[in-house]
Formats: structure tokens, sequence, C-alpha cells
């Protein structure tokens, strides 16, 4: 149908203009791009800008999103569902490793944001973000009650610690990896191993 066509093309530019954006705010940061860059990027006129984003804020807020859902999405297709519960944490932060590794513009926006404190400015912006984090939260809580029963895990300390402690972790090293990009020392499987084994063995000796 005509009216699906156009809708989906609408779509089709509208993360056309938040791919550009992506590389754009993450080589140049956000106060020195120009929406005229962006535009350049996208291929398209500055005015077309203005018919999918309000202003550049809404526009890095959008992509910022964006991302954030192709992020969960990816996720969800990459790991099996039918893991046991303690490899499912594991392919989750290899997960997130290695997509940050390979994303990197996706992680200088984010800081971007936060640096700006942009998502005070966008009360819908928070309630998304604090929506995508709660679903992963409620997912690793799912997965560490499970790891409890089946003995992985000691039942003493309460789930949602761990979690906080998990994902503590895993955030933890992709700052270290950018804070140290170039170095080449960075390998997600290594890194990996090195959360499950905090996580299941603490530091204790």
């Amino acid at each position: 149908m005509p009216w699906i066509e156009d809708v989906e093309r609408k779509e089709q530019k509208r993360q056309l203009i938040m791919q550009a954006a992506l590389k754009v705010f993450s080589r140049k940061g956000y106060s020195p791009t120009a929406l005229d860059e962006i535009a350049q990027e996208a291929g398209i006129a500055k005015g077309t800008l203005y018919l999918y984003f309000k202003d550049k804020e809404d526009l890095v807020c959008s992509t910022l999103m964006f991302v954030l859902d192709d992020l969960k999405h990816r996720m969800l297709e990459a790991i099996p569902e039918d893991l046991p519960a303690v490899e499912t944490l594991k392919r989750i932060a290899l997960f997130m490793f290695q997509y940050f590794a390979e994303n990197d513009e996706f992680y200088n926006i984010y800081v971007t944001i936060l640096n700006y404190n942009l998502v005070s400015n966008y009360t819908s912006l928070i309630e998304r973000m604090l929506e995508r984090k709660r679903e992963l939260y409620d997912w690793e809580c799912q997965l560490v009650e499970e790891a409890k029963k089946q003995g992985h895990i000691r039942r003493d300390m309460a789930t949602m610690d761990i979690v906080m402690a998990f994902d503590g972790i895993v955030m933890n090293v992709i700052d270290q990896m950018f804070f140290h990009k170039g170095s080449n020392t960075f390998d997600p499987q290594t890194k990996t191993e090195m959360v499950m084994q905090l996580l299941l063995e603490g530091v204790g000796v």
C-alpha cells in the first residue's frame, strides 16, 4: 500500500539522519557540531532535518535511543534462550564488550549526553532510558535467581545487589576499554572470564 511505503521511507530517512548524527557527534563532540554538518553527512538539505527532529538536542537524544534499541535487539538475537543462567550472564558481558569495541561511536555519544546533561531537558528520554535499564535488570535478576536455585550463586545475598555488582563491573570494564583505547590490549573474551570469576568467586583468598 502506498501509505505504508511512505511510512517506511520516512523511517528509513529518519534512521539515515541518526546514523549520520552518530558519526558527526562522535567525531566532533556535541557543542562544536552544526546541523549543517549532519545534513551534509546524511546527504540531505538542512531543512529536511527539521521535518524529523525539533533541534540538535532532540536529534542527539533520539539517536541515543535508536542505538540503545538496536543494542537490545542485537543482544536478544545473539543470545540463545535455552542457555544455563550463568552462561547467559557470561554471554551478556561478552556481547556488551564486543558491541562497544565495535561501536565506539555509541560510547562517545553516550558520554557526550552525560557530560552536557542533556537528559535533564527530556523527561521522556529519561523514562525510556530507565525502561531499557529496568528491562536488562529484570532479565539479569531472573538469571541470578535461576543460578541460585541451581547452586551456582550464593543465596544469602540480595539478587539486586548481585545484579548491580555485575552490571557495575561490566560498565567499568567498558570505560577502561575506552580509557586505554589504542593500546591493543583489550580482549573481550579475557575480560568476560575475569568478570565471571569476580562474580562467582570474589577476590578473597
